[in-house]
């Protein structure tokens, strides 16, 4: 940073502000797929263990180690651009269902209760997946490799594993506590 900004002060600073937001940035993401994990293991997407909470602590700990070993493993082999690219293509296709969901869901099932309003529905959610796409395009071709193996072995493991378990083929069905 020092040879871009021209200043060891600045340089130094800058640097000091990026590492703080890769820190914040990797334990938001560590949280967050540790929950997203122990919800789809109480649906039965997933194995128990990531669901099982310590009984002192109240919190998913198996699921919170595992998770974190195997981002260290990914953080450790593959280089941080590499990574960047692919946590990238896999937001931005989540963000691009949720918009085509948006829109889905208020043409099939006008019904439903909602939380919350889209504003200038489906011109916001047809322009943010266009964004998302755009991106996406944006991204490397080994980028999109990556993220084709990673959808394909993600449906093989549904499809022998989550797909037989899930209890949210069972209307009556209610998660375990």
């Amino acid at each position: 940073m020092k040879d871009v900004t021209g200043d060891a002060f600045w340089g130094t600073l800058l640097a000091a502000g990026a590492v703080i937001a890769i820190a914040s940035v990797v334990l938001t993401v560590l949280y967050g797929q540790t929950r997203i994990l122990f919800a789809m293991s109480r649906d039965g997407l997933v194995p128990k263990v990531f669901s099982r909470v310590h009984p002192r602590t109240g919190t998913p700990r198996a699921n919170t180690v595992i998770v974190s070993l195997f981002c260290g493993v990914l953080a450790a082999a593959i280089p941080l651009g590499q990574l960047a690219d692919a946590t990238s293509i896999g937001t931005l296709f989540a963000f691009a269902l949720v918009n085509v969901a948006v829109v889905v869901l208020r043409r099939t099932r006008p019904d439903l209760e909602r939380t919350f309003r889209v504003p200038w529905s489906p011109v916001l959610p047809v322009l943010g997946l266009g964004f998302c796409v755009w991106m996406m395009g944006s991204l490397d071709a080994v980028t999109w490799v990556v993220f084709g193996v990673w959808m394909a072995v993600g449906l093989v493991f549904y499809f022998s594993y989550g797909y037989r378990r899930s209890r949210l083929a069972d209307p009556v069905a209610t998660p375990e506590k």
